[in-house]
């Protein structure tokens, strides 16, 4: 199977350590002080999908396509940012969303029966970790530009929260 996305992103979220049970196994030496926000908790952990999802890119069951990750995405904004030297527990949780976000993309549009995986929990610690990102980068100016973006994975997201059980009706024969 082919996906007609960038090696260098696939690279970027298959790339992240992760225990059997989905917590996201951090180096606590190298992670440096971690943000407190008065509003939200991060949890480094993944749903079930994107482990499902993580191990089908770390196999050889999927063909890459070598193409650039487009100028202007959260992603090239992050990677082209300081924040993985500045914030490297910040950066591992955007890693972790970007995962999530690609692992529920994939299954509406591939892999649809794997929908059965995400519950309400994993998409409620999903969006809770996005307005963390969100929140942190509001005390740093330099990263204000990235906010929008995240705004607008928040909403996507919420949209896919409330149509999950119609993605994954669609195009059965009930």
């Amino acid at each position: 199977m082919t996906i007609n996305q960038s090696y260098e992103l696939i690279r970027y979220i298959s790339n992240i350590a992760i225990a059997s049970d989905g917590t996201i196994i951090r180096n606590e030496i190298t992670t440096g002080n971690t943000y407190v926000s008065d509003l939200y908790t991060p949890t480094y952990a993944v749903s079930v999908l994107a482990r499902i999802t993580y191990n089908m890119l770390n196999s050889d069951k999927i063909k890459l396509v070598n193409t650039p990750i487009e100028k202007g995405t959260f992603t090239r904004l992050v990677l082209d940012s300081d924040i993985a030297t500045q914030a490297p527990n910040i950066h591992l949780l955007i890693r972790a969303i970007l995962l999530e976000s690609f692992s529920l993309v994939y299954s509406i549009n591939e892999e649809r029966d794997n929908l059965k995986y995400i519950t309400e929990k994993d998409i409620r610690r999903l969006k809770e970790n996005i307005n963390y990102i969100a929140d942190y980068m509001s005390t740093e100016e330099k990263y204000f530009h990235m906010i929008e973006h995240l705004r607008n994975m928040y909403i996507a997201i919420g949209y896919i929260e409330h149509q999950i059980d119609v993605i994954m009706n669609e195009g059965r024969v009930v």
